[in-house]
């Protein structure tokens, strides 16, 4: 069984409680990108720039959903200059964060690391504990 999230992420209903604890923190983690997305329609994109953040989110919601992107695709949807993410991907792959499949360019299809994504998912099941506690 699937549920269908507002944030059009599908949510396994069986694979255990981590799985389904994994896909709640994969929804907010997209909840949070559609934000991030919606508020460049509010107000300038000037007031915001976290490249590499928007890397990791994307990163860490193909995951979930089984698929790889490349920092040229993340560039395209999140409106960064390649040339930032270019830099911000060297940064990444040299702190162990992200690994790409390639020369290590924009164009290599990439992966968050062991490491990353169990840190992605401490971030995001705290997010998901501080979204209860106001609820």
């Amino acid at each position: 069984m699937s549920v269908i999230k507002p944030t059009g992420i599908a949510i396994a209903a069986a694979g255990g409680p981590k799985m389904l604890e994994n896909d709640r923190s994969a929804s907010l983690t997209a909840a949070m990108l559609e934000f991030r997305r919606f508020r460049l329609n509010v107000l300038p994109a000037e007031l915001f720039s976290e490249p590499a953040w928007d890397l990791l989110l994307e990163l860490y919601v193909a995951d979930a959903e089984g698929r790889r992107l490349t920092a040229r695709q993340v560039c395209e949807r999140s409106k960064i200059p390649p040339v930032v993410m270019s830099r911000w991907l060297q940064h990444l792959s040299q702190a162990g964060f992200v690994i790409g499949d390639g020369t290590g360019d924009i164009d290599d299809i990439l992966t968050l690391s062991a490491a990353m994504l169990a840190r992605m998912e401490e971030m995001m099941d705290h997010a998901g504990k501080l979204q209860l506690a106001v609820s």
